[in-house]
């Protein structure tokens, strides 16, 4: 039982990190961007083609992901910027297109094997509390977390990172108060597409990167988000470790394949009873009345 419990701490641990960028954007520009996945497998394909080069995991993956993260960036000001005002359904259409187009690039310059896997040793297995983990396994949930906090931290005791709370809660308003918004698109784009990067390169340790990674985890990424509540970062990252649970849990009474279902079906349940998702705050509290 506790094996499972952990394995489900490990998957909410990946769908936190890998959903959090998204719930960024989502919070600030004010659409699903769809496009996000395929940061995923470029973060991942990148950090092995790093480490190829003769860096360790650890340089390679906090390189892999300032390249990515500065690459959503130029992104973001040349497809997305355009568009804000726009409207949001224009964004999120042109996601879409863009996930068509960063896939059909990575694909146009795939070198190898159609997998690759990350050469990478962390030691034995530890064994606690009726838990066989390997030491891998240990870093990457250390690691997710880790970066969930310092998000935090930023968010919360810095000057831009709280410029980013009140574009969120209100841009306009924040305009009028000198908030730089230019600024703040800019590092919620440089943090959003940073974190998919991670998430892939922490998939790819613990698996094996494989074109279609990106497409893999977008509707898992879409469910945590809107079971989560759109409006709520810390609910989303929360749903990520839920769901995790669940789906790892659930082997215990039904093949392991049936994981995502029974994920969706709980999400399905949510929904019909809290239509705003679990942790969303009410329009009162998000006023501030």
């Amino acid at each position: 039982m506790m094996q499972y419990v952990f394995f489900g701490l490990l998957t909410g641990s990946l769908l936190a990190i890998a959903a959090a960028g998204f719930a960024l954007i989502r919070q600030i520009e004010g659409f699903l961007n769809i496009s996000h996945c395929q940061y995923l497998l470029i973060g991942a394909i990148l950090g092995r083609a790093l480490m190829d080069l003769g860096l360790n995991v650890y340089v390679a993956g906090l390189l892999a992901c300032v390249i990515v993260g500065l690459l959503g960036t130029v992104v973001s000001w040349v497809v997305f910027a355009p568009l804000r005002t726009k409207g949001n359904l224009a964004q999120f259409f042109t996601s879409i297109g863009l996930a068509f187009v960063l896939y059909g690039l990575i694909m146009a310059t795939w070198t190898g094997s159609g997998v690759k896997v990350y050469q990478v040793s962390f030691g034995s297995t530890v064994n606690f509390l009726g838990i066989s983990a390997t030491v891998g396994e240990l870093i990457v949930i250390a690691v997710a977390w880790l970066s969930v906090l310092l998000l935090h931290i930023f968010l919360s005791h810095t000057r831009v990172g709280l410029w980013v709370r009140a574009v969120a809660s209100d841009r306009v308003l924040a305009r009028t108060r000198g908030v730089r918004s230019a600024l703040v698109y800019s590092t919620v784009w440089f943090i959003a597409t940073a974190f998919a990067a991670l998430a892939g390169i922490l998939i790819g340790i613990l698996g094996a990167v494989h074109a279609e990674l990106g497409w893999q985890y977008i509707l898992t990424i879409l469910a945590v988000t809107v079971m989560g509540g759109m409006t709520n970062l810390y609910g989303v990252l929360a749903s990520g470790l839920i769901l995790g649970l669940v789906m790892d849990l659930s082997s215990l009474v039904i093949p392991s394949k049936y994981g995502l279902l029974v994920a969706f079906s709980i999400i399905i349940l949510v929904l019909l009873f809290r239509p705003e998702g679990l942790f969303a705050r009410s329009r009162r509290q998000e006023s501030g009345k």
